[in-house]
């Protein structure tokens, strides 16, 4: 076997370990990331059972490129990715650059202007969007609380992805919903989840699942 097919796996598998062990697996990134590596394994393996050396032609390989080993990689004292791993990369990257900490001074600020617990408001990014500001769930909520588009209309905020409006947007409608259910926080969740049209409408919590464990999520 070519010693040099195992040098630049390991290579490979080293960056891919300095990438995994400092970024969160979250439900963007990690499924692409892991299918890229697969994708990865299987181009060098393939070539390896085929005798591909260095200089030789390239195949079209299982994951659909043509390429030698080599070209997997870059020039350079560190491996570095090419194009068919960049989409995971930058997603690693945007991860690296935003930290729960780092909103801090926002979360603290809002929390003095609207008499929002800080604590609470730490906890509802943390499940609704696990402090990612550009998360867009399916039902197209945005941002880092997870503003649906007429809401945020609604409350004058102009980009849902600004973490500061976005934070401060969405601890002003908690804190109405607060309100408007004369401080019961299971009600005010509730309607934070599934709107506060459906927690009138069944007279309370709805019969949802999602909003049901969503409470209990935030409040034990």
């Amino acid at each position: 076997m070519d010693v040099n097919f195992f040098q630049a796996m390991m290579h490979y598998q080293q960056a891919m370990g300095r990438q995994n062990g400092v970024s969160n697996h979250n439900q963007l990134g990690g499924m692409n990331g892991d299918q890229n590596s697969a994708n990865a394994f299987s181009d060098l393996l393939q070539m390896q059972l085929n005798g591909v050396g260095s200089h030789a032609a390239a195949p079209v390989s299982a994951s659909g490129s043509n390429s030698s080993w080599e070209s997997l990689f870059l020039p350079g004292s560190a491996p570095q990715y090419t194009p068919a791993f960049e989409s995971a990369q930058e997603q690693t990257i945007k991860q690296l650059q935003t930290q729960p900490s780092d909103y801090d001074s926002i979360i603290d600020e809002v929390s003095n202007r609207y008499g929002v617990d800080g604590d609470l408001i730490r906890s509802v990014i943390q499940v609704e969007s696990n402090f990612d500001p550009s998360v867009v769930s399916h039902a197209g909520a945005e941002g880092l609380m997870q503003l649906m588009p007429g809401t945020a209309q609604g409350l004058g905020v102009t980009d849902s992805f600004d973490p500061m409006q976005n934070i401060d947007g969405g601890t002003r409608f908690l804190k109405d919903m607060i309100d408007r259910y004369d401080g019961d926080m299971e009600l005010a969740l509730a309607a934070y989840n599934a709107g506060p049209g459906n927690v009138d409408r069944y007279g309370g919590v709805p019969p949802f699942e999602e909003t049901q464990n969503y409470i209990k999520k935030l409040l034990g």
